[in-house]
């Protein structure tokens, strides 16, 4: 009877013993699951932030060239673009003057737009702009302004990061040129398109 005792006493500490060495891998492969889950929660929101949400904007830009003589000219860009994505537009054309040089006249933007909150959008932005000669030279610039060394009037080259409101105009920029009076202005203006 004293062995039996001794015996089941044995056997019940031994079936504990086991019971604790099973449960502690339960416990562990559990925490490592849920570890796993959050994880790949985690990822899955990064990814989604990182490739932004399924919504477009437009950016419509007006580009105001003010020789200080004459009425200004006004130029204007709109580009449309998926949140965290970059739109770019190119237009490039030639003027010939009339000692038969042919000249660059450029008008490009690069533009990012990042949604925030509260119809905040973070604008990324990179304009250039070069206008025709003869719009730069008619009627005369003012006086102390000139092309540059190729004949090609000053170049306009910004890159800037803004915060935008959806569907408030904002001046966004104002360049000056370091010879004349001239002022080149952009404006721009976002739109969330839902």
């Amino acid at each position: 009877m004293k062995k039996m005792v001794i015996v089941s006493a044995l056997l019940v500490f031994a079936a504990s013993f086991v019971n604790a060495q099973q449960q502690k891998p339960d416990a562990a492969v559990k925490e490592a699951q849920a570890k796993l889950i959050k994880q790949a929660a985690e990822t899955a929101e990064r990814v989604q932030a990182e490739s932004g949400q399924p919504v477009n904007t437009r950016i419509d830009l007006t580009i105001t060239d003010d020789r200080g003589t004459g009425q200004p000219i006004s130029k204007s860009v709109s580009i449309m673009t998926a949140d965290r994505y970059w739109g770019r537009i190119r237009t490039q054309g030639e003027v010939t003057t009339a000692d038969n040089r042919r000249l660059p006249v450029i008008l490009n933007v690069d533009a990012r737009p990042t949604l925030l909150r509260d119809n905040r959008v973070r604008v990324e932005l990179t304009i250039e702009y070069r206008p025709a000669i003869d719009a730069f030279m008619a009627p005369p610039a003012a006086a102390g302004s000139k092309a540059d060394s190729n004949g090609l009037p000053p170049n306009v080259n910004e890159s800037l990061a803004v915060v935008l409101e959806d569907g408030k105009p904002v001046l966004i920029s104002q360049s000056a040129d370091p010879i004349s009076d001239r002022k080149v202005k952009v404006e721009a203006k976002l739109t969330i398109l839902r």
